[in-house]
This record gives C-alpha cells, sequence and structure tokens, in this order.
C-alpha cells in the first residue's frame, strides 16, 4: 500500500514538477515572442522614420546624416535579436526565418545605396548652394552690367536648377542641361572667366549627379522592406497563434493527469486509513523490539546510547560475567540464556531506590546499570552490593544448580562505555579486586592515541622499506652448533631506532596491516637465506593461514622457490585459532608435500592439547618460555618438561627450549634430553646469519 502511495505521489509531484516546468518554458518563450514582436515592430517603426530622414535630407539644406546611420545601426541590431529570438522560440517549417533573411538582405542592399546617396546628396547641395553665388559674384564683376543675354542665361540657370532639384522633372534637367550649353558658348567678362568657369563645372555636376540621385532617392523609399516587416508580423501572429492553442492543450492535458494523481492519492490514503491501526500496533512492536533485548526484556544498546546523552550527571556500572563460556560449553546455549534472564532481572531489583537508574543488556555477557549520579553517592558501595548479591544467587536449570561470578568497570567519564570496558579490564587483568572506578591514571585517550601513533609508524614502515627481519641462531645441544635460524620481524623507527614485535606486533594483528608484515617477512626469509646451508623457520598466526591471500602468497614462494622451501619451517602457535583445525590441517599437508617442516611454536603457555600435536602432525615441539625460564630451579616446570620431551621422543618429534637466558637454564635443558636451544644466551637476533 505504501508503494502505491509513495509511487502515485511520486508521479503526482512528477506531473507537478514537469507542469511547473513547462509553465516556465512557456513564460519564457512568451517572453521572447512579445519580444520578437517588439523588435519587429520597431523594425517597422525606424523603416518608416528612416524614409523620412531620407526625405528631410533631400529637401532641407542642413540635415543630421548621423540620424539615417543611428537609424541603421537600430535596425540591424533589432534584425539580429530578432533572428537570435526567433531560433529558441520558432518552429522547423515556420516562413519567418526566410523573411528574415529576404529582410536582412534588403537591409544590407538599402544601406549601400542609402550611403551613396547621401554622398551624392552632399554634393548636389553643395552645387546648388554655390551656382547662385557664382552667379551674384560674375554680376558683381562688371561694373557697367552685364550683357543682357549673359545675365538672362545666368538668371534662367539658376531657376532651372532649383526647378530640376526640387521636382526631378526629366524635362527640366534636360532644361538644365541646355542653359549649361547655351552659357558655354557665351564668353565671359574677363574679369569673371574664372567664375564662369567654376559656374559651368558646377552645373554639368549637378546634371550628371542628378539622375543617379533620383534612382538612389526612389530606392530608399521603397516599400519592399515594409513589405517584408507586415509579412513577417502577419506570419508571427500565425504562429504565435498555433502556439499558444499547443499551449492550451498541453495545460489541460497536465491539469488533467495532476487531478487524476491527486484522486489516486486520496483513495489510496482512504485505504491506507483502514490499516493504521494494525501498522501503529506494528511500529509499537517493533519500537521495542528496537530499544529492548529480546531475551533478557533489558533495554538495549541502542536505548542506552541515547539515555546515557540525556543525563547530566551518568555513572555506570559495565557487569561481565566471569569465564561465561564455560557455562555454555558445560550445561548448554539454553543454560546460558537462563542465567543471563536471571542476572538481568536480579540487577534489575538492585536498582537503587529513589534516583534515576536503568539496567540495560549491553551484549553478550555485558550488562550495564545507568545512573543518575546524585551528590554524595558511593558507587563502590552499590559495586560491593551487587557482587554480593551474585555470590549469593544461584540458577537452577534443569535441578542442576550453576553458580556465577561478575566483574564491574565503573565510570562517570564520558564516553562512558568505553570508559568503563577499560576500568572492567583493568580489573580482569590486576585480579585484585573484582569492580574498579575508571579514573584518569588509566589513561585511555593515551593508549588509544598511542595506538595510532603505532599504526601510523607501520603504516609508514611498510611504504619506506623499514620492516626488517632479524635472525636468531637454533643450537643443536649435542653437537653444540647452529642448527638453523628463526625469522623475526623488526621495524626500523624513523630515528634509526630498531623496534621489536612487543612494541608493536600484538597492535598490528588486529589491524588491515598484519597480512603485509607477513608476506614481508616471508619475501625476505626467501630471498636472505636463499643460498644459506641453513634451515630456517618462519612464524605463522592462523590467522595467516585463514587468509586467502597470505596462504596463496605463500604457496607461490614455496613453489617458485622448492630449493630454499626444503629447509624451511613454519612455527604455528598452539593456543591460536585450532577451533579452525580442518582448514590448518590442509595448509600442513600442502607444504609438507613441497618438504616444508612444521613446529608448533610456545607449548605449554596455553591449552596445551597433546591431541593437537598429533593430529598436525608436527616435527618439531617449541617449548614456551614460561616452562623454561626457570627450570634450573623450577621442580614444577622440569617434571612438565621432562614429560613432554618423554612424548615428543616417543614420537620422533624434535623439541626446542625457547628463552635460555643462562648456563644454569641452559645446563638443565641438556640434561632434559631437550635437542635444540635458543636464546639469548646462545645468540641474539641480528640482521644477517653465520656464514
Amino acid at each position: 500500500m505504501r508503494y502505491k502511495i509513495h509511487l502515485t505521489i511520486i508521479a503526482a509531484c512528477a506531473v507537478g514538477i514537469l507542469f511547473a516546468y513547462y509553465l516556465y518554458q512557456a513564460k519564457e518563450q512568451t517572453t521572447s515572442r512579445l519580444t520578437l514582436l517588439n523588435e519587429i515592430t520597431e523594425l517597422e517603426r525606424r523603416q518608416q522614420e528612416l524614409a523620412r530622414e531620407i526625405l528631410h535630407s533631400g529637401f532641407f539644406l542642413y540635415h543630421d546624416y548621423d540620424r539615417i546611420h543611428r537609424l541603421l545601426r537600430e535596425m540591424e541590431h533589432s534584425l539580429a535579436s530578432a533572428t537570435a529570438l526567433h531560433r529558441g522560440v520558432g518552429r522547423e517549417r515556420s516562413p519567418v526565418p526566410r523573411l528574415l533573411e529576404s529582410f536582412s538582405l534588403d537591409l544590407q542592399g538599402k544601406e549601400e545605396q542609402i550611403v551613396r546617396f547621401l554622398t551624392l546628396n552632399s554634393m548636389l547641395k553643395n552645387s546648388a548652394m554655390y551656382i547662385p553665388q557664382l552667379s551674384r559674384r560674375i554680376m558683381a564683376t562688371t561694373p557697367g552690367g552685364l550683357d543682357f543675354r549673359y545675365q538672362t542665361i545666368l538668371t534662367d540657370l539658376t531657376s532651372a536648377l532649383y526647378l530640376a532639384r526640387n521636382s526631378l522633372d526629366p524635362d527640366l534637367l534636360m532644361g538644365l542641361a541646355a542653359t549649361l550649353e547655351e552659357l558655354a558658348g557665351v564668353r565671359p567678362p574677363a574679369a569673371a572667366a574664372e567664375l564662369h568657369q567654376a559656374l559651368l563645372t558646377h552645373g554639368r555636376i549637378f546634371t550628371q549627379v542628378l539622375p543617379e540621385y533620383e534612382r538612389l532617392l526612389a530606392a530608399g523609399l521603397d516599400p519592399a522592406g515594409s513589405r517584408l516587416l507586415r509579412q513577417l508580423l502577419e506570419a508571427m501572429k500565425a504562429e504565435n497563434s498555433s502556439w499558444l492553442n499547443r499551449l492550451n492543450l498541453l495545460t489541460h492535458i497536465f491539469f488533467a493527469a495532476f487531478m487524476a494523481s491527486v484522486v489516486l492519492i486520496i483513495l489510496l490514503l482512504i485505504k491506507a486509513a483502514r490499516e493504521n491501526l494494525a501498522l501503529n500496533q506494528l511500529s509499537a512492536a517493533l519500537t521495542v523490539a528496537a530499544t529492548s533485548d529480546r531475551l533478557t526484556q533489558l533495554a538495549n544498546r541502542f536505548s542506552f546510547d541515547s539515555d546515557q546523552e540525556s543525563r547530566r550527571r551518568p555513572l555506570l556500572l559495565l557487569i561481565n560475567i566471569d569465564d561465561f563460556k564455560h557455562i555454555n560449553d558445560i550445561y548448554g546455549v539454553q543454560a546460558g540464556d537462563y542465567v543471563l534472564a536471571g542476572l538481568a532481572a536480579a540487577l534489575e531489583r538492585l536498582q537503587p531506590p529513589a534516583i534515576w537508574s536503568r539496567c540495560y543488556r549491553l551484549g553478550g555477557d555485558d550488562f550495564g546499570m545507568l545512573l543518575e549520579e546524585p551528590v554524595d553517592f558511593n558507587p563502590e558501595e552499590l559495586a560491593g552490593k551487587i557482587l554480593t548479591a551474585m555470590d549469593a544467587e544461584q540458577f537452577v536449570y534443569r535441578e542442576q544448580p550453576i553458580r556465577i561470578t561478575v566483574s564491574i568497570g565503573i565510570s562517570r567519564r564520558r564516553p562512558l562505555l568505553e570508559t568503563a570496558d577499560m576500568a572492567l579490564k583493568e580489573c580482569k587483568r590486576l585480579k585484585r579486586s573484582r569492580f574498579l572506578l575508571y579514573r584518569d591514571e588509566l589513561n585511555l585517550q593515551e593508549r588509544i592515541a598511542t595506538n595510532l601513533r603505532v599504526l601510523q609508524n607501520v603504516r609508514r614502515a611498510l611504504a619506506a622499506d623499514d620492516i626488517l627481519v632479524y635472525y636468531q641462531p637454533i643450537f643443536d645441544n649435542l653437537s653444540g652448533e647452529i642448527a638453523k635460524y628463526e625469522a623475526l620481524v623488526r621495524l626500523r623507527d624513523e630515528d634509526g631506532a630498531i623496534l621489536s614485535p612487543g612494541y608493536f606486533l600484538d597492535l598490528v594483528k588486529e589491524s588491515p596491516l598484519y597480512p603485509e608484515i607477513t608476506k614481508r617477512v616471508v619475501s625476505q626469509s626467501f630471498a636472505d637465506l636463499a643460498d644459506s646451508p641453513y634451515g630456517f623457520s618462519i612464524n605463522l598466526a592462523v590467522t595467516d593461514i585463514l587468509d586467502t591471500e597470505v596462504r596463496d602468497y605463500i604457496l607461490t614462494m614455496i613453489a617458485t622457490h622448492p630449493e630454499t622451501a626444503r629447509r624451511l619451517t613454519f612455527e604455528i602457535l598452539e593456543n591460536e585459532g585450532m577451533e579452525n583445525m580442518e582448514e590448518v590441517r590442509s595448509f600442513i599437508e600442502q607444504v609438507k608435500e613441497a618438504g616444508c617442516q612444521i613446529a608448533v611454536d610456545d607449548f605449554g603457555s596455553g591449552y596445551s592439547n597433546f591431541a593437537h600435536i598429533l593430529k598436525l602432525q608436527v616435527d618439531s615441539l617449541k617449548i614456551d618460555a614460561s616452562l623454561i625460564r626457570n627450570i634450573d630451579h623450577d621442580t614444577q616446570a622440569r617434571v612438565m618438561v621432562h614429560t613432554i620431551v618423554d612424548f615428543c621422543r616417543k614420537l620422533g618429534i624434535n623439541t626446542v627450549a625457547e628463552f635460555v637466558h643462562s648456563a644454569p637454564v641452559h645446563a638443565m635443558v641438556k640434561q632434559l634430553g631437550i635437542d635444540y636451544s635458543q636464546g639469548f644466551h646462545l645468540g641474539e637476533p641480528a640482521p644477517k646469519c653465520h656464514s
């Protein structure tokens, strides 16, 4: 239903948007069309004004020719504007572009004729002005008076000139030419000879120019341009009428589609309203599910994040069940769930009265109790009450009594969960108390900053090729000679200092940088020991074996360098990731087929499961430093090591003692029959192996 409503609303919005866009385009086009009509109207007005100016220039002696040129420029600008506007709004089959082009050609031809006309007009006005003046000056040069015939010709010339110019009658122009010929045959007075010649020159100019002048004047006043403009106006009106009809039709279509969408939305909303009650109930159920834990019915992490932000003086007790995994392993997951629910109920009963508080399940076996801490409140006293209550609590599941203990991290410092978790981890690590209040000495922010600096340094070292491999010798306890080397990773700091793995490796194992570290150690070891007569070992975490990219890289190196691989031993941690036994065994089978050997590292530090040794088909077993360190005076350690050595000897497995740090320890190692020894007493890691 919602999908249909949303789809209909989207369709209505789309129609509305298209309609709005179309109205906007229609508005723009209407403006353009009105502007276009205005430009054509202006062209017609200026065309008429230009004709008037041309007539004025012909009849008046003094006239502003700049007005004619300005009108021509304005007409060209209006024509260009009209042409551009029609490109944006016109139709493909419209006659308007053709008419605009015809008018443009007419205007260009007329402009050339007008320029020539103005030039001839100036010449005629000049001659018309000079001929009377020259006649008067000729008369003035003869004090005794001119010959009557000569004087009559001058008078006739002046009259014929004005009549011919003003009437543009060809007959009068011929009479003017005849008068000039008659004047040319008369001998002027000696004093007026030059003036007589100038008079003849101006008269002949007049008779030569006046016919062309008449033609150009007629061309300038030709109504062809006006006819084109009237045709343009009629074409634009027809085009606008057609466009308005289409606009009206589309407007009705859009409006009908929009109204249909609105009606459909109303119908769908009516239908949706009938389902509103069920939806509200479902929403309430989902809200409960989103803010509470299904198993314990306590508020969940989402609710905690919201609540702790709204508290002014928040105090958090982070409560964790000790060794909860063992409950699931021994009694089953359902028993574990039963205990979690029982603990939740007990914590709600233990909430302090009279102050705001709320209990949460924050994940797994982590619970929280958030309080608005009043003045002079003692959170450690509340933690003690919770511990006492849990020690006395007994959860009976299928007639099996189950007892638990908890540890508590307390914090009033934001971020609450992170700081309380830091206090909880420190509490479990120290094991001096079962609750701990977070304080600044735990240095959460400083630890985070340090971790970031370490990771940044490792990232830099990878880029700068400052990940190094050092080699520590492993000695044969019978011959006392070096039997092989163990490849150990090192990091060269920016100041050149060499850092051991303890400074960075544990942190890097939790980051995406770790696979690249493993690949660097493998490639560098293969390169350094390619021509060495000694065997060598490389440490592998189970995560390396489970990482497809790292595993494939190792197998490729083995296939590429088979001779070197036959001297290689992979040391795998005995207590790490053995739940993925099948994948580990598959890898071991592949490398063993290539001639590599397998050793279990740090045996005795973890679960020390002898079954793992049999399943992995190991060649060597490295006894952990915790058993070797004090073996010269620790009887229990000697008994444990003796058992391990006897077990391995019967299975044909070599043994290696780690952390041989003194002569007494070395002596005891050899006395117990351990095959090989490794430690600073015998040889420290170095960047090169002995030849």
